[in-house]
């Protein structure tokens, strides 16, 4: 079935979770009715037909292959398939297991094949971290719209969405460059006070803000941060330096980079390498290679970012 659905082509049509659902009762059950074809980007073009299911019915082993963590589809479907044979049928909490190791791998047209396959199984019903799954595979498959019919059906079953499945459909719409979709959804959440926003939130708002050259209003974003009870981390005083630099205002950068550490935030490469980025960028070669001798004082390894900064600032300079 996989293996047809490789050869559906990019844009085919999809169709996804109609939910018939009954819950908070004894015998209440949730099930998926859907009859769908995916389409395939790059990242998907490698979907594999899953192989004969093993059939065991020792969920040990199940759980040990879990924690490994898998680098190839196969053993993922292999094994995914060994727990719908099982009998006893697994918690649901193991398919999921499952299914976000297929969805770490970037198999989201695979994932969400398999959850449209829970449907079939007497005696599972999917719960919010299934839900979860399906959404960010919709929004990185660049179907956010998916995602947010998979919201309503939440609401109408009862669930109350948490902040990560919020952040994951802003990310969505951010993927899809609908970034001020995104921050007017983040408002919304804010001034309804629905959830409370987690430093995870933020920073899918901060990326979106500075890769569409509003890093001004992220730097706003982080000062609501600072004063508030979700503090910033280095992912996001990164995300902001990088985007300053971008900006070509290395100099509120620099500002931004010691106080941040002033504040007891650590620098990681990401953060050296920006800035290194930026100054060579305006053959400001003292402060640059002082900043590479700080991050290697520091014991923070340069990669092929920080090296090609200095390399291409060099040749343009």
């Amino acid at each position: 079935m996989l293996e047809k659905m490789t050869k559906l082509g990019d844009f085919a049509a999809i169709k996804f979770m109609k939910a018939a659902y009954t819950r908070r009762k004894a015998n209440q059950s949730l099930s998926f009715f859907a009859t769908h074809s995916l389409s395939h980007s790059h990242s998907h073009s490698n979907t594999v037909n899953p192989s004969p299911a093993f059939t065991t019915s020792a969920p040990k082993k199940h759980q040990a292959l879990l924690g490994l963590g898998h680098n190839d589809l196969q053993d993922a479907v292999e094994l995914f398939n060994g727990m719908v044979q099982t009998r006893p049928l697994p918690h649901i909490s193991q398919f999921n297991k499952a299914l976000g190791t297929i969805t770490r791998m970037g198999h989201y047209a695979t994932a969400l094949f398999l959850i449209h396959n829970l449907q079939f199984l007497q005696g599972i019903q999917v719960d919010l971290y299934t839900f979860s799954i399906a959404i960010n595979c919709y929004c990185h498959l660049n179907r956010v719209h998916f995602g947010f019919s998979i919201l309503g059906t939440l609401f109408k079953c009862g669930y109350t969405p948490n902040v990560y499945i919020f952040s994951t459909l802003i990310n969505g719409l951010i993927l899809e460059d609908k970034t001020p979709e995104a921050v007017e959804l983040f408002k919304k959440l804010m001034r309804n006070r629905e959830i409370e926003p987690n430093v995870v939130m933020y920073g899918t708002i901060v990326n979106g803000l500075c890769r569409t050259g509003n890093t001004i209003r992220a730097v706003s974003l982080l000062r609501i941060m600072e004063k508030g009870s979700c503090k910033p981390n280095t992912i996001v005083y990164s995300m902001i330096i990088d985007g300053l630099c971008k900006d070509r205002m290395a100099d509120d950068a620099l500002k931004l980079f010691f106080k941040m550490k002033e504040e007891g935030i650590r620098p990681d490469v990401v953060t050296y390498t920006s800035l290194i980025d930026g100054l060579c960028s305006f053959g400001r070669w003292t402060e640059a290679f002082g900043m590479l001798r700080e991050m290697l004082g520091s014991d923070i390894s340069p990669n092929i970012c920080t090296f090609m900064a200095c390399l291409i600032g060099r040749i343009k300079a």
